[in-house]
C-alpha cells in the first residue's frame, strides 16, 4: 500500500470518529508507535492496518485518550 492511501485511510478515520486536527496527528502517531511496538496489521508484510483495523485502533486510541 503507498504511503498516500495509508494518510487517506487515517484522514476518513479521523473524520468518522471526529477527530479534530491535533487528535488526527497524535492518531497518527499512535498507529507508527503501534507498529514499532510491534502491534502489526495483517494488510501486508510491512505491517500496515486494513481499514478495519484502523477503525479499532481508533476506538482504542480514543479510550486511552479519554478516562
Amino acid at each position: 500500500m503507498g504511503r498516500k492511501r495509508d494518510i487517506q485511510q487515517i484522514e476518513a478515520i479521523a473524520r468518522e470518529f471526529k477527530m479534530d486536527k491535533r487528535l488526527r496527528e497524535d492518531f497518527g502517531d499512535f498507529i507508527e508507535q503501534e507498529k514499532a511496538d510491534g502491534h502489526r496489521g495483517s494488510l501486508n508484510d510491512k505491517g500496515d492496518f486494513t481499514y478495519a483495523e484502523l477503525r479499532q485502533k481508533a476506538k482504542e486510541f480514543l479510550r486511552e485518550i479519554k478516562p
